[in-house]
């Protein structure tokens, strides 16, 4: 009954996005709408890694300015449309996020996240260093957009959300998912059980860091513009996102997401208050619903015969 609730929400929520242009001719709504997915995604691929391996994932806006900046400099020289940019994009990412994997992975507690917080440093340097590629404190303007038009632009992020959450979803249900709770339980048990675990959690966080270059290559084109502050400023934002809307199934730290940026821009209507008004709501999250907004959807479901279900996936790897 539960399973069928939460589905009939997640179509519900999904068929009122692709109506609303029809339904509500607020082209300021879109553009907000649109960021708040994009963020959605970012908040699920953060979670894909870090929510199902319980390594906490401080470079998110590495990965970004990876998929961002490349389709800068690729757009300058080849003026390639916004698809195939995507797309390089996510390679890219997730070939960086591999070759980062290979020596971070190999950290333990509060090492992996201090190594991976260094490389947003790192990429922060980089792009001031490197200024006359990466246009430095100005950024890279001229990218072309999405859309010509704002409902067109609107309609490209939303596919694109839809599609990255529902892949980081059904693969969080595979066995691949499970591999990897297992080893957030118990990383020797599993590793003992024949499980290659550094096979699996370099692909983890391959994944992730692709989804999150694929997000700032979309932002680019979204904007027409890339630059620190669109990069950057996502780093803490997304792992925020995740956490309020709860960690560990993807869809609740997507809808987290969305959540937080909706009430970010609700919240600026505040004025000088607005981060006051920001960091009591959150407060209030963390204290009310420690788990998360939206675990509560998934979590039973999920949890039971978990542990029928990882079995047979070790009897299969």
């Amino acid at each position: 009954m539960k399973m069928k609730i939460t589905a009939s929400f997640i179509i519900g929520l999904t068929a009122l996005l692709f109506l609303l242009p029809v339904l509500r001719d607020d082209l300021y709504l879109l553009t907000i709408l649109s960021i708040a997915l994009s963020y959605a995604v970012l908040a699920a691929s953060w979670d894909f890694f870090s929510g199902f391996t319980g390594r906490e994932n401080f470079g998110v806006s590495a990965f970004m300015a990876v998929g961002g900046y490349l389709v800068g400099l690729v757009t300058a020289t080849a003026n390639i449309p916004p698809l195939p940019a995507i797309i390089l994009a996510f390679l890219a990412a997730g070939f960086v996020g591999f070759l980062i994997g290979i020596p971070t992975l190999r950290l333990h507690g509060p090492y992996f996240a201090l190594a991976t917080l260094a490389l947003v440093v790192i990429a922060q340097n980089l792009v001031l260093a490197f200024a006359r590629v990466t246009g430095g404190e100005d950024g890279l303007y001229g990218l072309p957009y999405l859309s010509e038009s704002i409902e067109g632009s609107y309609y490209y992020v939303l596919v694109f959300s839809v599609i990255s959450i529902a892949i980081l979803y059904f693969l969080g249900r595979s066995n691949m998912g499970l591999i990897l709770k297992a080893i957030q339980s118990d990383e020797s048990a599993t590793r003992s059980s024949g499980i290659n675990v550094t096979k699996y959690k370099l692909l983890s966080i391959s994944i992730s860091a692709a989804f999150a270059g694929a997000t700032g290559a979309l932002l680019a084109h979204f904007y027409g513009y890339i630059g620190r502050d669109v990069i950057f400023h996502a780093n803490l934002m997304v792992i925020i996102m995740a956490t309020v809307g709860g960690v560990g199934y993807v869809i609740p730290a997507a809808l987290g997401g969305l959540a937080i940026s909706l009430i970010t821009e609700f919240i600026r209507a505040f004025g000088d208050f607005k981060n006051l008004s920001y960091t009591v709501v959150l407060i209030v999250m963390v204290l009310f619903v420690p788990g998360g907004l939206f675990s509560f959807m998934f979590s039973n479901r999920h949890s039971k015969g978990r542990r029928e279900s990882r079995e047979r996936s070790y009897s299969k790897n």
